[in-house]
């Protein structure tokens, strides 16, 4: 949410520098320059991101799906779910990978993640998408101060090399999901999805 502040804060920027513009009907190139130069490659990546949290909302709308997972010091109403891109900086798990000669192995933190609403998906081999659910305290109800993730998430990492879901195990312990995925580079699966028994 703080991401998409910011990004909206530099478009408004973005969009006044552009009102002051003087525009000479003889000699426009100079205004075209300065546009070059304010519609500068931040500018680009904060439409982008703007764009995905709009499509984000859009599929949400479309599915009917529980409310995304939320940061927040006062208490909030539940929002749709936030897709998050590599690109955003407060990125939901927060993921470590690693590579060894057989495995490439996924770790991220989920605190009061409910086990069973876990679903991994691979698309390509390459592709991984995760998919849950944080669970709400039992005392959400009467909740005074909220700062903790709550609600689903949905985290799509791209992987170094090609993996396979055949012989893939997960645990979970400590408040952090592990995944084991071996390497595969035999192309064989488009995509498959993997339910872990947790």
């Amino acid at each position: 949410m703080k991401n998409l502040q910011e990004t909206m804060k530099q478009l408004q920027k973005t969009s006044e520098s552009l009102s002051k513009l003087s525009l000479d009907q003889e000699h426009p190139w100079k205004a075209l320059s300065q546009m070059n130069q304010i519609l500068d490659t931040n500018f680009w990546d904060h439409l982008v991101n703007l764009t995905g949290h709009s499509a984000a909302q859009a599929t949400s709308q479309a599915s009917e799906v529980v409310p995304a997972v939320s940061k927040s010091k006062k208490k909030q109403k539940e929002k749709a779910p936030i897709i998050m891109h590599k690109s955003d900086i407060d990125q939901f798990p927060v993921t470590d990978i690693f590579q060894t000669e057989h495995l490439i192995i996924v770790c991220c933190e989920l605190p009061g993640f409910a086990r069973e609403s876990l679903e991994v998906t691979l698309t390509e081999q390459r592709t991984l998408e995760l998919k849950g659910t944080i669970k709400k305290h039992e005392h959400s109800r009467s909740c005074i101060q909220e700062e903790r993730s709550s609600g689903t998430f949905y985290r799509q990492i791209e992987l170094p090399v090609a993996v396979s879901t055949k012989g893939m195990k997960a645990q979970y312990q400590d408040g952090l999901l592990e995944l084991y995925i071996p390497r595969d580079g035999t192309p064989r699966e488009r995509k498959t999805t993997f339910r872990a028994n947790l």
